[in-house]
Order: C-alpha cells, then sequence, then structure tokens
C-alpha cells in the first residue's frame, strides 16, 4: 500500500480541514462519554412531575380557602343585615310599645288602681289586655312601679313584686319626667326593649309605666325574616343563676346555667346549640368582640357571626349570634372540590404522562447513544485492527489490534503516512484501483500484501471508508483489516482437498472433469488429437478383502507412482474413483491411425508395468489391470460425459475379453449398450402390460406318452414381434429384470398346474419351472416358492424347479438347505444342462436331486461326435447309478431318440416330440 492509496482527490483535500492531534487515543474519548449519568435528564424532570402535583394541591387548597372566604363573607353579610335588621325591628318595636303605653297610660281605672295602690285590682285590669298584648304586639314585660321605684305589679310575673327598680332606663325616666327607651338587662337577666313612661292622673305623677320586649322575641323576627337562625349570647358576670333561672322559668326559655363556665343563653330559634358555639364565642369576645366562627359536628356544619349588642347605656352587655347552615353549600363546595381535584389529578396524569413519554424518549435517545458510544468503543477496541488516517494519508489513531497485528506501537505510527505498512510487493495497479474507488464510492474492501514491524509479510483484509463533513468533504478516512494469512492457506487446503485426492495426490474426478474441458477445447482449437484412458484394477476387491483396506490403500500408492513414470510430459493422470484411474493424453497426431498407436503405445506401457508384483508391507503381491481406450479431438466432437462413458465402455470389453488386456472404443459397443438399454426398457413396460407369456413344451417317455412339460417363457413385443429367450434373459439377468420375471413365471405355471389338475386327462402331468442363479440365492427364496405354492393351491409333487450348475459354485451348504427345506414340501428338483458347466461329483451327490437333464448341446451332435456320445452314455450311467431319473433335451430326430434309448435313457424332449406351444395347444396335444 502506498500514500495515494489512502488519499482523495486534490480539489477535496484542499477543501478538507486539518485535524489536531489529540494526546488522548479514541477509546479514552469513548470510555469519558460512556460514563455520562444515563439518566440525568430523569432528575430535571421528575422534580417537575412533582412540582406539579404540589401545584395541584396548592391550587385545590387555595380553591378551598377561596370558597371558604366566600362563605366568611356570605356570612358576615348575614350578620349585618341582621344587625341592620335588629335595629329596624328595635325602632319598628319601639313605635308600638310607645303608643302601647300612652294607651295604657290613658285609661282612668287603671290610673285610679295605680294612685291607690291596688296592686290586685292593677292585676285583674291589665291580665286580659296583657296576655292580648303578648300575642299581638310581642310584648313580654309589663310594670306598673311606684313613685319611690317599687314594683307594684309585673303583669309578666305577677307573684313578684315589691322589690326596688335600679335600671337606668328608669332612673332617666325619673330624673327627666319624660318618656325613655332602650334595650336593658332586667332583674331575670332577660335582654329587653323597654319604654318607660311617667304616669299622670289628673295632671299629678303616680307613677311609672313600663312595657318591654324580650329579646327573645327578636331573634325568632330575625329567624321570621331572614330564615337563619339566631341566638342571644351573654357573659355570666353580668347575672347571675338564681335571677338567669327565674327568667328562663318565668318566659320558659329553654337555657340552661350549666351549659358552660362563663356564657348563658338569653335566646335561641334552635332547640340545641351547635356544640362548640359557647367556648368559641367566648374566646372571640375575649380576643375581638365580633367575627365568625366554623362549627360543626358529625352531621351539620354552621357558620356563626358574632356580633355585640349595646344596652341603653351604650356598653355592650350581649352578643347576637347568626347561625348559618352551611352543610348543603360546603357538601356542594365538596363536590366542586372533588371534580376540581380529579379534573387536577387528570390534567396532572395527562402531564405526568406526556412527561413520562418524553422522559422515555429522552432516555431511550440516551440509552441509543450511549449504547453506540459503547458500540464505538468496543468496535475500536474489536480484533480488527483500525487506523484513522487524515486527508494526507497520516495516521491519526490506532487500536490495540492494530499493534498486535502489525507490531507498531501508536507512537511508532503517530502522524507518519500509511505507506510504512505497504509490502515491497504490492502491486501498482492495486494501489490505483483502491484511489479509484474511494473517489467514486467513498468505500473500499479487498485483501492486500503487508510488512509488519519485523519485516514479515503477511496478508490482510483492508476496508476503506472515507468520512465526509457536512459539505460532504472528506475529512477522514478509517482503516480496518485483519490478518488473513492462515485463512487464505486454510482456503488454499481446502481447494486442494477438494480438487485433489488425498490418498494418492492425484488430481480427483472434479479436478479431471474441469482439466479434460481444457483439454479437449484446447485440441479442437489447434486440431490435434488426444485419448482418455480408464485404468481399472482386477479383482481388488479381492485384496481389500483378504489383506485389509490399508494393503488395498497402500497398492493404490504404488500403482499410482508407476503410471507417473509412464506419462509423457502433456499427459495427466488422475483417480478416477476406487481402484480407477485415468490418463488424458494430449498432443496426439490428428491422424487417427497414428493417435491410436501412440495411445496404445501408452496403455501397453501401463499394462506392462502395472502387471509386475508389489511389495505390501513385506508381502509380495500381483495383480492386473484392464484398459478402455477412446480418442477425441477427430470430428465428431463429443462431449465429456460422452468420452467417458465410451471409456468406460471399452473399459467393460477388455474385462469381458478376461481381463488384463485393453481395448478401444468401437462405435458398435455403444451400438449395442444402447439395444441393450432400449430392450430392458421394454422388458420393464412389458412385464407391466403382461406382454409375457408361457409356452410349454412336451416330455415324454420311451412309448411317447407325455408325462410332464417345461414351462418356458416367450415374449410378444407388440412392435418386435417375438422376442427370442437368448435375447431377453440375459438382458433381464444385467437388469435385474429376471427377479420379478422369475416369479412370474413361478406363479403363473403353478396357477396352470391347478387348472390342469381339475381335469382328468391332464392331472397326472408335473411341471419344470426353470429358476436363476439369482433367483435361487434369494434369502427368502423358500418363502417365496412356498407362499406361491399356498396361494395357488397348487401341488408341491408336481412341480419340479430346473437348477443350473452355477448354482453349486458359492455356498454350497445354503444351496443343499434350501434344497432340502423345499423337497420336504413334496418340490422336485432337475439339474439343468448336467455336464457344460461346474460338475463336481463331491457336491453332486450331496443334492438331493430327482432328475438329471442332458444338454441339447451333447444330443444334436450324439451320433457323429464320439466325445458328446461318450459324454450322453457316461450321463445316463452316473444317473443309473445315484438312482436319479434321466431325461435328454434337444432331440429332434428318430435316430437320436433311437441311440438315447438304446443307452439306458427313458425320456426325451424336444422338436421331434413337439415344439413349445401355448397352455390350450398343449392341452390339445396332450389329448391327441
Amino acid at each position: 500500500m502506498s500514500d495515494a492509496a489512502w488519499r482523495w482527490p486534490r480539489a477535496a483535500r484542499v477543501a478538507a480541514p486539518r485535524l489536531t492531534v489529540d494526546a488522548e487515543p479514541f477509546p479514552t474519548t469513548f470510555a469519558a462519554t460512556r460514563h455520562q449519568p444515563v439518566r440525568l435528564i430523569l432528575q430535571v424532570l421528575r422534580p417537575a412531575a412533582l412540582a406539579l402535583m404540589v401545584v395541584l394541591l396548592l391550587f385545590l387548597f387555595g380553591v378551598s380557602r377561596y370558597l371558604h372566604s366566600v362563605e366568611v363573607r356570605r356570612t358576615e353579610a348575614l350578620a349585618q343585615h341582621a344587625v341592620a335588621m335588629w335595629q329596624h325591628l328595635r325602632q319598628q318595636q319601639l313605635g308600638q310599645l310607645q303608643l302601647l303605653t300612652s294607651a295604657l297610660a290613658e285609661d282612668r281605672a287603671l290610673a285610679q288602681a295605680m294612685q291607690q295602690g291596688d296592686a290586685a285590682r292593677l292585676q285583674a285590669l291589665s291580665r286580659q289586655r296583657f296576655a292580648q298584648l303578648r300575642q299581638t304586639h310581642g310584648v313580654s314585660h309589663g310594670y306598673f312601679i311606684d313613685l319611690q321605684r317599687q314594683v307594684l305589679l309585673r303583669a309578666h310575673d305577677p307573684a313578684q313584686r315589691g322589690d326596688l327598680v335600679e335600671r337606668r332606663t328608669l332612673l332617666d325616666a325619673i330624673s327627666t319626667g319624660k318618656p325613655v327607651s332602650g334595650m336593658e338587662l332586667g332583674a331575670l337577666s332577660t335582654f329587653t326593649l323597654r319604654h318607660i313612661q311617667p304616669w299622670y292622673l289628673d295632671g299629678q305623677l303616680i307613677g311609672y309605666l313600663e312595657l318591654g320586649s324580650d329579646a327573645d322575641w327578636f331573634i325568632h323576627e330575625l329567624k321570621r325574616l331572614l330564615q337563619q337562625d339566631m341566638a342571644l349570647l351573654i357573659d355570666k358576670r353580668h347575672t347571675s343563676q338564681a335571677r338567669y333561672q327565674g327568667g328562663q322559668r318565668v318566659f320558659r326559655l329553654p337555657g340552661q346555667w350549666g351549659d358552660d363556665a362563663r356564657v348563658v343563653v338569653l335566646g335561641q330559634t334552635l332547640s340545641h346549640l351547635p356544640g362548640g358555639l359557647l367556648p368559641a364565642w367566648r374566646n372571640l369576645a375575649l380576643r375581638a368582640g365580633s367575627g365568625v366562627l366554623d362549627l360543626s359536628d358529625a352531621s351539620q356544619a354552621w357558620s356563626v357571626a358574632i356580633r355585640p349588642i349595646t344596652d341603653h347605656s351604650g356598653r355592650e352587655m350581649a352578643s347576637l349570634a347568626v347561625l348559618r347552615d352551611v352543610a348543603p353549600e360546603r357538601a356542594d363546595e365538596a363536590r366542586q372540590r372533588l371534580n376540581l381535584a380529579a379534573a387536577g389529578t387528570a390534567i396532572v396524569a395527562l402531564l405526568m404522562g406526556v412527561l413520562f413519554l418524553r422522559v422515555r424518549a429522552a432516555e431511550d435517545w440516551v440509552r441509543r447513544s450511549d449504547a453506540a458510544l459503547r458500540l464505538a468503543a468496543t468496535a475500536f477496541e474489536s480484533q480488527e485492527g483500525i487506523m484513522v488516517l487524515d486527508e494526507r494519508g497520516a495516521i491519526l489513531r490506532v487500536n490495540q489490534a492494530f499493534t498486535d497485528i502489525t507490531g507498531y506501537t501508536f507512537e511508532e505510527v503517530q502522524g507518519k503516512r500509511s505507506e510504512i505498512l505497504r509490502a515491497p510487493d504490492c502491486p501498482a495497479p492495486l494501489t490505483a484501483h483502491i484511489q479509484q474507488q474511494l473517489r467514486q464510492h467513498g468505500h473500499w474492501l479487498g485483501d492486500v500484501r503487508s510488512q509488519r514491524h519485523n519485516g514479515e509479510i503477511y496478508d490482510l483484509r483492508l476496508s476503506l471508508t472515507l468520512v465526509r463533513g457536512r459539505g460532504q468533504e472528506p475529512t477522514l478516512c478509517v482503516g480496518s483489516f485483519t490478518d488473513v494469512t492462515e485463512h487464505k492457506a486454510a482456503e488454499a487446503r481446502i481447494e486442494h482437498l477438494a480438487f485433489f485426492d488425498t490418498l494418492t495426490g492425484l488430481p480427483n474426478r472434479r479436478q479431471l472433469q474441469d482439466q479434460l474441458q481444457q483439454v479437449l477445447a484446447g485440441c479442437h482449437r489447434q486440431g490435434q488429437a488426444g485419448a482418455v484412458l480408464l485404468i481399472d484394477l482386477d479383482d481388488f476387491k479381492t485384496l481389500n478383502d483378504t489383506l485389509g483396506h490399508d494393503m488395498g490403500d497402500l497398492l493404490l500408492q504404488h500403482m499410482t507412482a508407476r503410471l507417473q513414470t509412464c506419462l509423457g510430459e502433456h499427459d495427466t493422470l488422475a483417480r478416477w474413483g476406487g481402484d480407477e484411474f485415468v490418463v488424458v493424453m494430449q498432443g496426439l497426431s490428428p491422424v487417427p491411425a497414428e493417435a491410436t498407436g501412440q495411445a496404445h503405445a501408452l496403455a501397453a506401457r501401463c499394462l506392462s508395468l502395472l502387471s509386475q508384483s508389489c511389495d505390501l508391507a513385506g508381502q509380495e503381491y500381483h495383480i492386473s489391470c484392464s484398459i478402455g481406450i477412446t480418442l477425441f479431438g477427430t470430428p465428431p466432437p463429443v462431449s465429456l460425459d460422452e468420452l467417458m462413458r465410451q471409456a468406460d465402455l471399452a473399459m467393460s470389453e477388455a474385462k469381458a475379453a478376461g481381463r488384463h488386456t485393453l481395448r478401444f472404443f468401437d462405435p458398435d459397443m455403444q451400438a449395442a449398450l444402447h439395444r441393450r438399454s432400449a430392450l430392458e426398457a421394454d422388458m420393464r413396460r412389458g412385464l407391466q402390460r403382461h406382454e409375457f407369456q408361457l409356452y410349454y413344451q412336451p416330455q415324454v417317455d420311451a412309448a411317447g406318452r407325455v408325462f410332464g412339460t417345461e414351462a418356458l417363457v416367450r415374449w410378444h413385443h407388440p412392435e418386435r414381434g417375438m422376442v427370442s429367450p437368448a435375447e431377453f434373459i440375459p438382458a433381464a439377468e444385467h437388469a435385474g429384470l429376471i427377479l420379478p420375471l422369475g416369479a412370474w413365471v413361478l406363479e403363473t405355471a403353478c396357477q396352470q398346474l391347478v387348472t390342469w389338475s381339475r381335469q382328468p386327462d391332464l392331472a397326472r402331468l408335473t411341471v419344470s419351472v426353470n429358476v436363476s442363479v439369482r433367483q435361487f440365492r434369494l434369502p427368502d427364496f423358500v418363502d417365496l416358492v412356498l407362499g406361491i405354492l399356498a396361494r395357488t393351491g397348487a401341488n408341491p409333487h408336481r412341480l419340479k424347479l430346473e437348477l443350473t450348475e452355477s448354482v453349486l459354485i458359492d455356498d454350497v451348504e445354503a444351496v443343499v438347505a434350501r434344497m432340502d427345506t423345499l423337497k420336504g414340501h413334496g418340490v422336485g428338483f432337475s439339474l439343468d444342462d448336467f455336464g457344460t458347466g461346474y460338475s463336481s461329483l463331491a457336491y453332486l451327490k450331496r443334492l438331493p436331486l430327482d432328475q438329471l437333464k442332458i444338454d441339447q448341446s451333447f444330443v444334436r451332435d450324439v451320433l457323429t461326435d464320439p466325445h458328446d456320445a461318450s459324454i450322453a452314455r457316461t450321463i445316463v450311467a452316473l444317473a443309473d447309478a445315484m438312482g436319479l431319473a434321466v431325461i435328454a433335451e434337444g432331440v429332434e430326430t428318430e435316430a437320436q431318440r433311437d441311440f438315447l434309448h438304446q443307452h439306458g435313457c427313458r425320456s426325451y424332449q424336444g422338436y421331434l416330440f413337439g415344439r413349445p406351444m401355448p397352455a390350450d395347444a398343449f392341452a390339445q396335444h396332450v389329448r391327441g
């Protein structure tokens, strides 16, 4: 990396500001920011929420105080009105008292009784009139006072008389000789409006007449007018208990002397005064004389205004209490306060909700900012090396990972250009490419070569990103990188494992396909030929099974080394898989004959080298190989897959030719393969479409009577016509179709046995069914046969299974066991084609056979070939010696039958007695 790799265009670099290099690295700055109090904003907003609650409480308190002040003002206004009404009533009542007094004074009878001092007559004359005045004019007091100030008669209390009157109103009247009026406390402790008039008779003063209205009448009138309760209170210092109780008794008032130690009630409109009124009045009277009191009990609430009442002499003798029932108002006020509190609470809750959301949003923002700072700090101190460059490419900041990877400390690289990290072999075009990417896209990512502080060269994966200012001008460049040296080495190892064989080190199938594709294209361009040699080690499985897979691996390594010595300069050797190798030859002559010779020469060398003995861990071992060869590069061109199929076909031909040989691909091989594949596909469809049919060939005795038949399968193809068994039976064996075909043949033959068993002339017949080696070796073959017999209901004694000698090659014990099991159920066995394959008398005597069958190859030339005749005689003699029946197949002439009959063969099968035919035709043939 050169300095240019970290730069951007000059125009941008001129506009970019210079940055001052601080002493502290970035992690310290991040840490300082990271430790700012995340909940600082909560310390500002939450007190605001508490302040709202306090404001609400203060507001509710202010409302309460305001409502209370309104209540007090209402009470005070009512009290002022009551005082005014008191004065109005006083003047009004005083006028009535003056008139009433004048009217009484003009009564001569009363005046004469007064002059004579006759109290009894006064009482008699005034009783009715005073009662009327009490009821109609509120007159509660009536006095007749003589000139010595003694009471001659109390109209309101006749029993009390003779006492001396000391009231100021009377004294003023005596001193002035004129009528006098005023409020004054009487002898019975009643606060009464009094009018005293000097009483004259014939110009002579005879005494004084006094009428009065008690304050109790005033407060009841005030209640009637104002619809408010009233009470009149007086300090006990102005009266005595006896006088008070006497007055309460005379005027039938409810006051009690013992209600309070200092205060008594002179009049009241309530039956019971509110509790605490008297003590509260006393305290108020001592403090201010007037005011408003709040009184309440469990069920009532009162606002009480106290106003002083003066007597005739101007003294504040009593107090008027205006009692306003404020319970309904306070209930309304309570509801109003509750509504205000609810509304205020809702508003506060709403504001607190808004504040809470704002706080949460602010807190989330702070948290995200803090998380971003933490992330930035963590990222900066991550496992990746990070460096921050200015516009000149000078290093401003690095992290610890930078030091760990490069070996340079921050002090060593601070202010230096980034080219100190560049490896000597870093190509210049790469530097130009990085600069171009930064100029166009603002970032670049790729792998570069770098050099550590100690001079070590290594690979790093570098990411460069421009940081732009508000004006989109580049201000910084941030580079992050990781050491990918080991990663690249691991990638190389993985790539080698993906394309090379781990055992031999040769290119594997995938790598070979890539190389072969390139070779095919090259040969086609250059007009040259090439060849593919597919080499397969013969019988390699036996080595693995006998000596173990480790010896097999060792042999493959030896074979690899030998094959590499055979190759030319441009030849390629690969392991195709298992025990197969592929050699690709290129640059061969375009002349086919010459190219064939070149490929044959290399293949012959390979055959010779691989057939030599090999030392496997001290053990000598011989192995051969088969090689299939196909040429390419000559028209017409073939695909890669087709080329490998051709080589595989040629190698299969070499195997079929006896192994340890080579074969070139012949187009006839491909044609034969296509024919066989088509035949196998048709067979599969034929089994599904029931195109196969059983034919039956008669088996006769010496007299020519049919005693049995051999079931032979025939295929009526809808397009091919009748397909020969010699063609489709090998294909069925190769494709594995012999198993379903054999099962169908066996079940169909058993069904036919059941059909014939119902016909007396055919019930004695036996049916022979051929069983292939693959079918007989099935683990469940015995169950298959017994299941078919049980399912069809066929007589097992009428069923004969024909086996070939190839069954005896492997696992004779298992063969004998299966035959014994079926034999125990009545199934018979015939050894077909005896003498043509693996014949062993030792095995033959162990098999539970019923019959030997002389192959038609011996019968055909029995009259002309002494060897065939000798073999036929031997088979007959052997069967007779072992107690087995014998039958000859392929008998076509009378001379052949006579020869066989002459030498002891009494059963025959062949065209002489009938060709294979369908079941119906066979039945007619038997019936003659």
